[in-house]
């Protein structure tokens, strides 16, 4: 996902809140400041920061027909989250290690909290990746988790990739991941071990750590 990330990263400076103009840094810069104020009650509480993350990033409840009928998409390929195929990890198994030995691990995302299935249907299904740019932004206000986002994309200096475009192929996203975490211990090996975050912002390790989970779910 690191290139979908690019994309939501590139919506973001590319929003009204700068008039429409990617300035990369110092966009992110300004980001900075203006969301400060409205997350810090958030992050400052190292416990619920973790519980805000935990509800945003895993499913609680097993896969069931109840889900299926309000995500449909969901339960069919390439997802197949009712594991018809006997192919869909555990959870457990994704934090041992991540991706398939193909290359990127889509049904990874059966493990996602709700909010992210549509999201997972722009992405994948659609492949409307400014469709789904636009949802993990309104996702990051609705959570209040725009500190995070916007110090994750300033350290790692998305806004100024010009590599990914709307057209970027999960297989071009995996040659970019290559290029920038190769083996060993890059992308291909990491298990699904998110980090916590540290208030104010991220650490430079949390941020290459959440590069190669992006890689490895595609």
């Amino acid at each position: 996902m690191l290139a979908l990330e690019l994309l939501a990263v590139l919506q973001l400076c590319r929003s009204n809140d700068c008039d429409g103009n990617c300035a990369g840094t110092a966009f992110l810069q300004q980001h900075h400041q203006l969301m400060l104020q409205r997350s810090l009650n958030v992050s400052q509480n190292v416990s619920q920061a973790s519980g805000l993350l935990d509800r945003i990033l895993f499913l609680t409840e097993p896969w069931d027909e109840a889900q299926c009928a309000r995500a449909p998409w969901m339960c069919a390929a390439p997802f197949d989250c009712l594991n018809t195929t006997g192919q869909v990890e555990t959870l457990q198994e994704l934090k041992q290690h991540l991706a398939k030995p193909s290359g990127v691990n889509l049904q990874s995302w059966c493990h996602a909290n709700p909010t992210q299935w549509q999201p997972g249907f722009e992405c994948i299904i659609k492949q409307d990746l400014q469709g789904y740019a636009a949802l993990m932004r309104q996702s990051s206000i609705e959570y209040h988790y725009e500190i995070y986002d916007a110090s994750y994309c300033f350290m790692s200096g998305h806004c100024e990739n010009d590599q990914v475009t709307l057209n970027t192929t999960v297989q071009e996203a995996e040659q970019l991941c290559d290029e920038r975490f190769p083996e060993p211990q890059g992308w291909r090996s990491v298990g699904l071990q998110f980090p916590m975050p540290s208030p104010p912002f991220w650490t430079m390790a949390d941020v290459k750590q959440i590069e190669l989970l992006a890689c490895a779910t595609d």
